[in-house]
């Protein structure tokens, strides 16, 4: 179910909401930090209950944060607020980012050259910056002097001054009190009084928006890519975590060109949302029956001290839920150099690097085989892609499809063995991995010159629409769909790749590992 409800449900999750419903969101958190405050047996940090905040403050029988990490005690913020204002929380778009992720991110950030400034532009409670900061060699140096936490909430500010200050105390006997500077109560977009920072470490909200003057990346109509253009245009270097829509669409185009113009190294993590998750936890708030935060995410680390340009990127990573710290710990195992275009960030594995750059090559694509009025030669593409793509002669029980029609037989027949085999769903994962096959990714599929047709393997093809039909029950409706069986792919695999055969036979697991 996700690390984060499983927090929330090991919890006395009532007598919390009590307190919410009886002190309101501000107190409650008064009530939960100087509860933990006086149960601490550290003597040094007693003075933090001095803070105007905690004047009057409550404390609770229970301690709702005594042993929880940084991420869990994100998740019960994040819970805080979704009790609250169920409707503001999804508006925000905000999700935080779990403990083993934002270790990944805390590691790339320790590899830019030392003694900078960083910020963290909306740090929420701070998951991020705790662990940027736990990486240092001197941990309090480097919060009173190298760190900047910025947020439009003030509570998740003075909660973030608070976990830092009680968990890296060293010698200063006030250091709750000496960082407050460093905590800035602002819009990081609107905003132009911030102190001077060479990088940023940051998971920006993830909400659309209306377009947007000031910015260049406007076209995107989506509020993380404000923030990364932000970023981009005030730092020398970043590491962020975001949806992986980035890397393809028209209308990140100028944020792919902000990047490639800015950075001499770009390194893209690019993470599928089956069968495990990056985020792993649960959008709270959320009004839908599925409550997984289900975001495909995608981790950028730029930088621009690079004496050589260099692009690199990962497939779109699926792993097991028990492989997830094993992908994370080797994540950059699975990086390929490319040439960067864009228009779009390729997200490619390397044994199948030489398979796209013949693909590329090709002069024609599926759409100057498709005619737009209806022929006698159709086949039926359902629209939602998981571990598969098929295209169909007959018709399914679904709501989402795209009827392809062709001029002629042999041209259909082409088509059907191309979006039969894996090679669809390796087009569609390379340039999309949305929630559907986009038009334009399903007819810009590269055809291949002199590809021959086997008469044999078309009746089989047909034969297994009939015997391997699979339903996928979505938003109450039952949704129908073929599911070839592997040894069929495969053997289309061989007949038109015959190169690429068994890298494109992974694709379809479960898992990079």
């Amino acid at each position: 179910m996700g690390k984060s409800k499983s927090i929330i449900n090991t919890l006395p999750i009532c007598d919390f909401n009590c307190a919410l419903d009886r002190l309101g969101l501000k107190k409650t958190w008064y009530s939960v930090l100087a509860t933990n405050l006086y149960n601490t047996d550290r003597m040094d940090l007693k003075y933090i209950l001095d803070e105007k905040e905690f004047k009057n403050s409550e404390i609770q029988t229970f301690d709702f944060i005594d042993g929880l990490t940084v991420g869990e005690i994100s998740a019960l913020y994040e819970y805080s607020l979704a009790y609250v204002d169920r409707n503001k929380r999804k508006q925000e778009g905000q999700y935080f980012t779990p403990d083993d992720v934002a270790q990944v991110m805390a590691k790339k950030a320790c590899l830019f050259p030392k003694n900078k400034i960083w910020i963290d532009p909306c740090s929420g409670i701070g998951n991020l910056s705790y662990w940027l900061i736990k990486y240092q060699e001197n941990q309090e140096d480097f919060l009173k002097n190298n760190i900047f936490l910025v947020d439009r909430d003030e509570l998740a500010l003075f909660i973030a001054r608070f976990i830092l200050a009680i968990n890296f105390q060293k010698k200063d006997p006030k250091l709750f009190e000496n960082i407050k500077s460093r905590f800035i109560v602002a819009d990081f977009l609107l905003s132009d009084n911030f102190p001077k920072y060479d990088y940023a470490i940051l998971n920006p909200p993830y909400v659309i928006v209306e377009p947007n003057m000031r910015f260049e990346t406007r076209s995107a109509r989506d509020l993380y890519a404000y923030f990364l253009e932000r970023v981009i245009k005030t730092s020398t270097g970043f590491v962020s975590i975001t949806p992986q829509t980035f890397t393809n669409g028209q209308k990140f185009n100028s944020l792919r060109r902000l990047l490639l113009n800015n950075f001499n190294k770009i390194d893209v993590y690019c993470f599928d949302n089956v069968p495990d998750n990056i985020f792993r936890g649960i959008k709270f708030g959320s009004k839908n029956t599925n409550i997984a935060n289900s975001t495909r995410a995608g981790i950028i680390i730029a930088n621009q001290n690079s004496a050589k340009r260099i692009f690199r990127i990962t497939s779109l990573l699926k792993w097991r839920v028990k492989e997830r710290q094993q992908l994370l710990d080797s994540v950059d195992d699975y990086l390929t150099e490319i040439a960067p275009r864009e228009d779009m960030f390729p997200k490619l594995q390397k044994e199948l690097l030489p398979l796209y750059s013949i693909a590329r090559k090709q002069e024609k694509i599926l759409a100057h085989l498709v005619s737009y009025r209806p022929t006698p030669y159709k086949l039926i593409v359902p629209s939602t892609p998981r571990y598969f793509i098929s295209a169909l002669k007959t018709s399914v029980e679904r709501s989402s499809f795209k009827t392809l029609y062709f001029y002629n037989e042999k041209e259909r027949d082409i088509a059907y063995l191309l979006l039969n085999s894996s090679y669809m769903y390796w087009w569609w994962r390379i340039n999309d991995g949305g929630m559907t096959i986009s038009e334009k990714t399903l007819l810009t599929l590269p055809v291949m010159d002199n590809l021959v047709v086997d008469k044999d393997l078309l009746l089989k093809i047909e034969r297994s629409e009939k015997t391997n039909r699979v339903i996928k029950r979505n938003a109450g409706k039952d949704n129908e769909n073929v599911k070839h069986d592997p040894s069929l792919v495969k053997e289309i695999n061989k007949c038109i790749f015959p190169n690429f055969a068994n890298a494109l036979e992974i694709l379809h697991s479960n898992s990079v590992i």
